[in-house]
């Protein structure tokens, strides 16, 4: 199977999975199950299709591939016993992972999108799906990683969405808007925190719980954390995460959550993109000075 035609047969398949799950989500009664699931398949596919139009070995499986895998995906599959019948390739989120790293650095995976691919595996397995206030956001995350998909692969998104790009616009638009509000409530119940905790205390005490309280890093499942500045309330939270190896062997600070001790805000992903907690390229003089690994046990 050409390079061509590999990627091509792919892009068809996600078109068809992601058409048939809009029209799901739009048909009254909505099924949410179905829904998600073709949504997920077609993120799948579509991961695929960007992977093999680069290289159609780029498909080959993240353990190590047989020898008939690789012959299939060069080319070369009047070579094998089975031909792609017998082809096993990388699984659906090591395609999506795979296809994020080639995207570049522009490329930001929609927050939701981890969580529509487990929901698919709930919904293959065990029948389990997410509720229904959840669809929409699971889709959304779907169409937006798509939609960077296609760009890549220079096709235009009405002639891959059809009659439902207006619908599909409007699914990501209104997700986003969700997330915002549910960021800046956070951000409000926080600041109201704080100020009922020291509405009693003058503002040498306040200082006082101030100082002590940002002195710490809240416990996290992240071996290193930075200090950073708390979105709510204006004092020193910590941001966790871990250490990553680029390219050219600069080493990155990767944050994954965010916690304020002072006034109990807690972030987490895509939360952290809207507070402007970014990951950083690290200095020889950052790690020593900044980062550490907390030990919470102590505390």
């Amino acid at each position: 199977m050409s390079r061509e035609s590999l990627h091509e047969h792919l892009l068809i398949s996600a078109r068809k999975w992601a058409r048939t799950a809009v029209n799901a989500y739009l048909e009254e009664p909505i099924d949410q199950d179905f829904a998600v699931h073709h949504m997920a398949v077609a993120v799948e596919h579509a991961s695929k299709a960007y992977l093999a139009s680069i290289a159609p070995v780029l498909l080959a499986s993240e353990k190590q591939p047989s020898v008939d895998d690789l012959l299939v995906l060069s080319g070369n599959e009047d070579r094998t016993k089975e031909g792609r019948a017998g082809l096993k390739t990388i699984g659906g989120e090591g395609a999506i992972l795979r296809a994020a790293k080639l995207l570049g650095t522009e490329y930001k995976a929609p927050a939701k999108l981890k969580e529509l691919r487990e929901s698919r595996n709930g919904i293959t397995h065990m029948g389990w799906g997410q509720p229904a206030t959840e669809c929409r956001a699971l889709l959304a995350a779907g169409i937006e990683h798509i939609n960077a998909l296609l760009k890549a692969l220079s096709t235009e998104p009405d002639g891959f969405w059809g009659a439902h790009l207006e619908a599909c616009t409007a699914l990501v638009a209104q997700a986003a808007t969700e997330m915002e509000i549910r960021y800046h409530a956070k951000l409000r119940q926080a600041r109201e925190r704080f100020a009922e905790n020291t509405r009693r205390l003058s503002e040498p005490e306040i200082a006082e719980l101030v100082s002590s309280l940002s002195a710490l890093p809240m416990a996290a499942p992240w071996p290193l954390s930075a200090p950073a500045q708390c979105p709510a309330c204006g004092h020193t939270g910590f941001a966790s995460g871990r250490d990553k190896s680029g390219e050219y062997g600069e080493v990155w600070f990767l944050p994954r959550h965010f916690g304020c001790r002072v006034c109990g805000l807690s972030l987490t992903q895509w939360e952290l993109d809207l507070a402007g907690i970014k990951g950083r390229m690290l200095n020889d003089d950052d790690k020593p000075d900044l980062f550490w690994e907390p030990d919470f046990e102590a505390h």
